[in-house]
């Protein structure tokens, strides 16, 4: 059972005991005690002073660094575990060092407020690259079950495994449009022996209409107690399959799906199979700064790089869609937890303490619908950091669960440490603050330090997180993400620590966008904006002559550096904060050879782009019907896609939105100037429609990841920065 929220008793017990500590302490001689800590620290930083004074031996660590760096990318571009071992154990002692320095030569103990503000800023950094290093090493290790999907699907191609499955759909208030296509790409799934069940919980009858059209079937419950977890745990009795399929209701597998995952459940140890979520749109950092198609996706470095290496340690976590589950396992441990509103990473606890195994397939065999808006996004991250935190006050969580391994919980304590990064985050932000505004010093360095102790690590870092993710995710775009959240995730870790039951599970909204214009958040903004206006009058203060205090010109420097780098973040997140208008459809980029017939002419020429709603095309050839050319007598007509497309035999129903009249009347007269033009399906019939979702979402190995180079990723958003993107979006 969760842990009560605390009572007045509770606060009078806290009270009480935070009273006798303060008499206790203010009993100590603070006068004679407080020099002979001070002495303590003073003895140590003899030990880390810099070797020499000159830039080529202040740098020197780093250049060392960035050497064995570029060495070992040209020996191994695709890491290796030998690869990954030697960065790691270079960044660990990077990160000690730096650490050593900042215990034994930064802090400043002169007087109690500024030796608390600058053990807090040291400890904050600790846990940082405590994390960092963690991360790292953590990911040495990997394990890649394509080769083992290779072999366990031919059972399933061959027929002589096929288990029922119950391909399930949680809904709550996701739109008919939405649910349509879901249930659509379960049916074109690639597998005989399935049944699809949408189990709709606020039992909506155009929903009760859908599954009727579609054929598939349908569930309701008379309440909405315990959310997902409840809805799922209602639909099991009347579910007979021996395994069940999970998905989002805004998620939509590939034909091969149950092909690829069927097979790992000839193994009778085998409870659960999950694979990456994808996500077919942007999510709302990049369409907020206009970096779509150069930003990865937030997730993708959890999904396809973090998870691999939490296979290796058994420590895989169920993440709620895109997985598989053995009917027998799920009643085994009482169905889905209801006691947590991240009921998936307790699913996982539960089986993993069974002795089951969760495995991971790195394949992107789903695809879904990212957060569309940045509150939605922000909602999101706090339920699950709510989440993960409040399994520290459930009976058999991941550190007292029984049959676990000591690596098993190590690794998924590893979720715990990345919740607290937020708390850090803010002090990075506000630290600065006391130097500009109050002239005090938490951190007594001079930039000879920083270069010789900070840089190296700094360095190694950037350099480490790109290339071992290959590409996945840089240092900077951490720092980014970790700071739009970092203030309502900072409030909700220490609230989940007060009151762990103090907020119920919340469905992250899906096609709410505002097709029409800009949305500024400024619950999000508004502290962002706080933080940012003090930096910069702390810096104009501290660099005029309205300060009547000598400042030392290494803590200026140093401060200054930090405050510039901090209001760049700031400016980045407060761009991102802005919602730009989106379209209602995600248009995929597609090059294929296709055809338009328009009042009986024909014209053919390439696709650019196809969606749900229509099509962009380029078209370079006009063949008239009677031989002679004609004025377009309608803008209706048919569209196809020409072999060897798959839908190269389906012609849909279509009507010209946008073109330009006078270069298709070119065309026409022979000119040889491809024309622009888009159209819009209409009346499609249900057959269309299936036809037409299996194209756009359904084709194994269509959801590949972004690689785009760190250069043009930071170009790009130096770009949308200095052109204030979301201000200046008009679409």
């Amino acid at each position: 059972m969760m842990r009560k929220s605390a009572t007045v008793e509770d606060w009078f017990l806290i009270l009480a005991g935070a009273s006798l500590l303060a008499v206790l302490l203010l009993q100590l001689d603070w006068q004679n005690l407080w020099p002979n800590v001070v002495g303590l620290w003073h003895s140590g930083q003899a030990f880390f002073r810099p070797e020499g004074t000159t830039l080529e031996a202040l740098l020197l660590p780093a250049f060392v660094w960035l050497a064995v760096t570029f060495l070992l990318k040209e020996l191994c571009p695709k890491p290796t575990f030998w690869s990954r071992l030697i960065v790691s154990v270079g960044i660990a002692l990077l990160g000690i060092r730096y650490e050593l320095w900042r215990f034994f030569g930064s802090l400043n103990l002169d007087d109690p407020l500024n030796g608390t503000i600058s053990v807090a800023l040291f400890l904050a950094e600790l846990l940082t690259v405590t994390n960092t290093v963690a991360f790292f090493f953590h990911c040495i290790f990997s394990i890649d079950r394509t080769p083992e999907a290779d072999r366990l699907s031919q059972a399933v191609i061959q027929g002589e495994y096929l288990p029922w499955v119950d391909v399930i759909l949680p809904t709550y208030n996701e739109g008919v449009d939405i649910l349509r296509r879901s249930v659509i790409a379960c049916q074109a799934m690639d597998y005989p022996h399935k049944r699809i069940y949408l189990l709709d919980d606020t039992r909506r009858p155009a929903v009760r209409a859908l599954a009727a059209e579609l054929g598939c079937e349908y569930r309701d419950r008379p309440d909405n107690r315990h959310a997902k977890a409840g809805n799922i745990n209602h639909a099991l009795p009347s579910l007979s399959g021996e395994l069940i399929a999970v998905f989002d209701a805004d998620f939509m597998p590939t034909r091969n799906f149950l092909t690829r995952t069927v097979g790992f459940f000839q193994d009778p140890k085998t409870a659960m199979v999950q694979t990456p979520q994808h996500f077919f749109n942007e999510d709302p950092v990049a369409v907020n700064l206009g970096l779509e198609g150069i930003l990865n996706n937030e997730q993708t470095l959890f999904f396809r790089f973090i998870q691999p290496s939490r296979d290796y340690f058994d420590s895989v976590v169920c993440c709620g869609t895109c997985f598989v589950i053995r009917r027998s396992a799920l009643d085994e441990i009482g169905g889905i937890p209801t006691d947590s509103i991240t009921e998936d990473y307790m699913t996982t606890i539960k089986l993993q303490t069974l002795g089951y195994r969760v495995k991971y397939l790195n394949e992107a065999l789903a695809a879904g619908m990212s957060p569309e808006t940045i509150s939605a996004y922000i909602n999101q991250r706090l339920r699950w950091g709510q989440g993960t935190l409040q399994m520290l006050f459930l009976g058999g969580n991941f550190l007292t669960a029984p049959n676990l391994g000591f690596l098993q919980r190590l690794s998924h304590s590893l979720s715990i440490i990345y919740w607290f990064l937020s708390i850090p985050r803010v002090l990075f932000l506000v630290v600065p603050l006391a130097f500009l505004i109050f002239g005090l010093a938490p951190l007594r360095a001079t930039v000879n330090e920083i270069l010789y102790f900070y840089f190296p690590y700094y360095l190694g870092n950037i350099m480490a997180f790109s290339w071992l993710t290959e590409g996945r995710r840089s240092a900077f775009w951490s720092d980014v993400y970790e700071t739009i959240i970092c203030f309502p995730m900072a409030l909700t870790v220490l609230r989940t620590l007060i009151s762990p039951g103090g907020k119920t599970f919340k469905v992250t909204p899906k096609g709410v966008v505002d097709p029409h214009r800009i949305n500024i958040n400024w619950p999000l903004i508004r502290p962002l904006l706080i933080v940012a206006v003090l930096t910069i009058l702390g810096l104009l203060y501290r660099s005029s002559s309205l300060q009547d205090t000598i400042v030392n010109p290494d803590s200026l420097a140093v401060n200054i550096i930090w405050s510039v780098y901090n209001l760049a973040l700031l400016l980045v997140c407060m761009l991102v904060a802005i919602d730009v208008p989106q379209r209602r459809f995600t248009r995929f980029l597609r090059r294929e050879p296709c055809e338009l017939c328009l009042s009986g002419d024909r014209y053919t020429g390439h696709t650019l782009d196809i969606s749900e709603e229509g099509a962009r095309l380029m078209l370079q050839h006009y063949t008239p019907s009677s031989g002679k050319t004609q004025a377009i007598g309608t803008y209706s007509g048919q569209f196809r896609l020409s072999p060897p497309s798959e839908l190269a035999d389906l012609w849909l129903a279509v009507e010209l939105r946008w073109h330009d009249h006078e270069q298709l009347v070119a065309l026409q007269q022979g000119g040889d100037r491809p024309v622009d033009v888009r159209i819009r399906f209409v009346e499609l019939s249900l057959a269309e429609q299936r036809r037409l979702i299996a194209y756009l979402y359904c084709q194994p190995g269509q959801w590949d990841e972004i690689r785009v180079p760190e250069i043009k990723t930071a170009w790009a958003m130096l770009q949308a920065v200095l052109r204030l993107h979301p201000l200046a979006e008009s679409r």
